[in-house]
């Protein structure tokens, strides 16, 4: 998530900051932020439906659980955003060019448009992960290996015959089906596993590594500009992160501070709101035009602080109690089984969620 709104604070300086900008170039790869997301979310799946494969209701309150969990605040952020065009079109980018499918942007479902809230088309893949995740829960899981990697495989085959027979298949559906970010959720579960089976070997080197990597991976993905290698630039460091991080904490007693789990616990208001922040910022910025680096340095830290500010506010005061509401309405609640809590740590410093 950090990753990300660094990213998209480059972005918002190289556009208003007068040509003058101040960020490294390095924080591009705050582009495989998304990356790292997918990891984590597959390996959070795996995490969370431990114990749960083939009971009775398994699957409905697996899916149920994901629902409320991703759609009531994605509507909400999509709504102010779509309010935002009727008042003033020109100011919402993902739709200046009138070319937008509302039905689909707020279902999640595949398209070639942009959704009207940006950040959509992650959240589209991960609806199509939990759905087929779900699947999974219907077998022993034993199995589970096994589908992971059937899973990967049939990507991997299915994206090549997607790109030779691309005029014949060309579908929104088919090519989520077939992308390659696929494979991340895939790596996320098998790191679940592994770290499950009690595998630390290297977990230090590891860490280090993927934090080493992600700054070149960037400058090698830009060179190439191939987007069926992201899942090595971008996803090979995330795993390395992820299976890092995890493993030193699961044989070791410490913990992230406070002040870095609560981030962690607002990352989805975060990364819902935090465009929305940064751009009324830019905004402001320039039409105020601060001059010189400055300047520059003001407007950056400003929107940094709104951007994280307002998230934790809206996790506080929107997200957790519109989330504690569906889960107790939940339908299903006396038949299905008991997940492990998605706001609880899977280790210490490791918050469950759909970042």
């Amino acid at each position: 998530m950090l990753l990300v709104l660094a990213r998209h604070i480059l972005a918002m300086e190289e556009r208003f900051g007068g040509g003058k900008r101040l960020l490294p170039d390095v924080l591009k790869a705050g582009d495989g932020g998304v990356d790292l997301f997918f990891v984590i979310s597959g390996f959070i799946m795996v995490v969370i439906s431990r114990g749960q494969f083939r009971m009775p209701g398994a699957v409905a309150a697996f899916l149920y659980r994901r629902v409320i969990r991703i759609y009531p605040l994605y509507w909400l952020y999509s709504l102010v955003v779509f309010a935002v065009f009727l008042v003033a079109p020109s100011s919402v980018r993902t739709m200046q060019s009138g070319q937008f499918d509302l039905i689909a942007s707020f279902l999640l479902l595949p398209q070639f448009f942009t959704p009207v809230l940006g950040q959509g088309w992650t959240l589209a893949h991960e609806v199509y992960f939990y759905l087929v995740f779900a699947l999974a829960l219907l077998l022993p899981e034993k199995r589970l290996p096994s589908f992971l990697l059937v899973w990967g495989l049939v990507v991997v085959a299915g994206y090549n015959l997607y790109l030779s027979h691309y005029a014949l298949l060309r579908s929104a559906t088919i090519e989520m089906i077939v992308d390659p970010f696929t494979i991340e959720f895939v790596m996320g579960g098998c790191v679940a596993l592994a770290v499950r089976r009690g595998w630390r070997h290297g977990d230090g080197i590891c860490l280090v590594a993927g934090c080493l990597l992600f700054p070149v991976s960037s400058l090698f993905f830009d060179a190439l500009d191939f987007e069926s290698l992201r899942g090595f630039c971008f996803g090979l460091p995330a795993l390395l992160i992820l299976y890092g991080a995890v493993s030193l904490e699961a044989r070791s007693s410490c913990q992230f501070p406070r002040w870095l789990q609560a981030l962690g616990d607002a990352s989805y208001s975060i990364y819902l709101s935090h465009i929305l922040v940064i751009s009324a910022v830019s905004r402001i910025w320039g039409a105020v035009r601060l001059p010189g680096p400055w300047g520059n340095a003001l407007a950056i830290v400003v929107m940094a602080a709104a951007a994280l500010g307002y998230g934790l506010a809206s996790y506080r005061l929107i997200e957790r109690p519109l989330l504690r509401v569906l889960q107790t309405w939940q339908p299903l609640r006396k038949s299905a089984p008991r997940l492990q809590s998605e706001s609880a740590p899977v280790s210490p410093g490791v918050r469950v969620g759909p970042k």
